[in-house]
């Protein structure tokens, strides 16, 4: 299995990696036998995790940890410990999606409000021809028929969406039993894949601005945008 180099901020691991080396990981994972946990972990994450051991363990014991957002990249780089680049959650999901379409793996999404994932997976069969879905659930996270549900679909890759840490506690707790083989938290992907919260236009992406178009979007964010702008720089700075 391709292992990642990695630096630790604020205690918390994030693993180097381009796009090649996920796709290096997936195609690894999904011709193995056991489960692989991956977690996309933003400022705001990492503030949470270096306050809770649990979240932090869970973080750091996981198969793979990318660099959801700029602000952890840029954090990198000014401590002289670059990051390769960000793996944003959406761009994630789509890769392995395409990945499991080129090699005939199925997809499972779980968790969003309902209707939500079964509209993201139409989307992605639209989006990759011959993309199997194993199936899509939004049952809350203390269902455990949902487990079961998993596990009959023969599901090989399963998106969870119930927001961090709630998804990340699920996965670690639940990967071996599902008997899938890449498990990945991606807190409002869905939402975005399916249309219903537009996702940054190419060039504010490429600006590096997205946590600014999501503020415009959800003025509601404003605190927990501020933890992930502000206070975890400053934070990880100068721990």
């Amino acid at each position: 299995m391709w292992q990642p180099n990695y630096i630790k901020i604020l205690g918390v691991r994030v693993d180097s990696l381009t796009w090649n080396d996920v796709d290096s990981f997936a195609k690894d994972a999904l011709s193995g036998s056991k489960p692989n946990q991956v977690v996309t972990v933003n400022g705001e994450h990492i503030l949470a995790a270096e306050r809770n051991p649990k979240h932090r363990n869970v973080i750091n014991n996981a198969e793979l940890v990318v660099p959801d957002t700029t602000n952890v990249l840029w954090v990198s780089k000014l401590k002289g410990r670059g990051l390769a680049q960000t793996i944003p959650g959406v761009d994630l999901s789509l890769r392995l999606a395409r990945i499991a379409a080129e090699t005939n793996n199925s997809l499972f999404l779980l968790g969003s409000k309902i209707g939500v994932a079964e509209k993201a997976a139409r989307k992605l069969q639209t989006m990759y021809p011959g993309l199997v879905i194993a199936g899509f659930s939004s049952a809350d996270p203390g269902k455990n028929r949902v487990v079961e549900e998993i596990r009959n679909s023969g599901a090989d890759i399963v998106l969870v969406a119930y927001g961090a840490p709630t998804q990340e506690y699920w996965i670690a707790e639940h990967k071996v039993a599902t008997g899938a083989k890449i498990l990945v938290g991606v807190g409002g992907t869905f939402d975005m894949i399916a249309g219903i919260l537009p996702r940054a236009p190419r060039f504010v992406r490429t600006l590096h601005l997205e946590w600014l178009w999501r503020l415009i979007l959800q003025p509601s964010r404003i605190g927990r945008i501020w933890k992930a702008v502000v206070v975890f720089p400053l934070r990880a700075l100068f721990h």
